[in-house]
């Protein structure tokens, strides 16, 4: 059995809470917000759901603690999605996650993932930046629209903080940071396999 598990709870943070990507810079007026960032209410409001179950099955749940689980087993995907608009790249996106995946052949992959998407007015997503953990090998490879954080699974909760600014002139240079219009925020559980799927 192979599969993805993603746990993420109370912080998903951009804008309302958030700091200014400069603390030294006095505080902007900022428009952008994540709606139900601590999943304390349905996920029907700000959220949607998405899920290809090729083989096995998925689940998407809210915690008693205000956080959400995405779980996928065997072959396919498990999203939670939704697309926030930007006024301005000058934001800190921040999230406590749990990420945990496994894989029983080597030729399995599994992989949990908070995902980033950089996209232009019209939707189209010109870059992204992807925090995750993976169990065996990724097929996918860092380049300059597509930013690679791999992580540990530590059986404990950890805090992420991003810099979307600074994210996309470092480590994104294949973006036009003015044409970033919308940013869409995925929590994904994903499974693939040659033999399985």
């Amino acid at each position: 059995m192979k599969f993805g598990y993603l746990t993420l709870i109370l912080i998903l943070g951009l804008a309302a809470g958030a700091t200014p990507a400069a603390p030294s810079q006095a505080a902007i007026p900022l428009n952008e917000t994540l709606t139900n960032g601590d999943f304390s209410k349905p996920l029907a409001q700000g959220w949607a759901t998405r899920a290809d179950d090729l083989l096995g099955e998925h689940s998407i749940t809210v915690t008693p603690e205000n956080g959400a689980v995405v779980r996928k087993e065997m072959c396919g995907n498990a999203t939670l999605v939704q697309d926030i608009k930007l006024t301005t790249t000058n934001l800190v996106f921040s999230t406590r996650a749990r990420f945990s995946s496994q894989a029983t052949k080597p030729d399995y992959y599994a992989t949990a993932s908070v995902r980033l998407g950089f996209l232009d007015s019209e939707g189209k997503q010109l870059g992204e930046t992807r925090i995750y953990n993976a169990a065996g090998t990724p097929p996918s490879k860092a380049s300059n629209t597509l930013h690679l954080i791999a992580v540990a699974d530590t059986g404990k909760w950890q805090d992420y903080s991003l810099n979307l600014g600074e994210e996309l002139r470092a480590n994104l240079k294949g973006v036009d940071a003015a044409k970033v219009k919308r940013l869409r925020v995925s929590l994904e559980s994903f499974c693939s396999g040659k033999d399985a799927c």
